[in-house]
């Protein structure tokens, strides 16, 4: 498959998979399809996650990349409800570990890397660079977001669906 043609696919299927099916669960059961963003704090720093959706949204996160497919740049200050993740902590994922839909470091600016998961060398890189401090990165609900480091700026890679 061409390079060029990797990304509208990606964004079809993402698209595909963030489609509200017409399965029915019974009550308190999860839909197979139901997926939730995923992170993973093994800084040596406390961060901060947000739901962008739902009740208890009494915050303001400033998000960078406030688009359906979160690949790209559309700054928006959105209502939403931040949590702290302390260092080495897990939040998101099937299961009670709620739904996450951005991240991002209040004290502290981060570098961020969003890869597609192929198995390609060099990885296909879809968006990289530094965000300021407070400055909320989205990740949709089939992505996994992981963030290390214990130096003044963490690193966080978002492999994309």
């Amino acid at each position: 498959m061409a390079t060029g043609v990797v990304l509208p696919v990606l964004l079809a299927t993402t698209a595909a998979v963030l489609t509200p099916g017409t399965a029915s669960s019974a009550p308190g059961e999860t839909s197979p399809a139901a997926a939730y963003g995923e992170l993973v704090n093994r800084t040596n720093k406390q961060m901060e996650f947000a739901s962008f959706s739902g009740n208890g949204r009494v915050h303001r996160c400033d998000v960078w990349n406030n688009t359906v497919d979160a690949r790209r740049a559309n700054f928006e200050n959105l209502k939403c409800k931040q949590q702290p993740l302390d260092p080495g902590q897990d939040a998101g994922g099937p299961g009670d570990g709620g739904d996450v839909d951005g991240f991002t470091f209040e004290r502290n600016a981060y570098s961020l890397h969003m890869m597609l998961p192929l198995p390609t060398i060099p990885p296909v890189i879809v968006s990289k660079g530094t965000k300021k401090k407070g400055v909320w990165t989205k990740i949709t609900n089939v992505d996994d977001a992981s963030c290390s480091g214990t130096g003044s700026k963490p690193a966080c890679l978002v492999t994309i669906g």
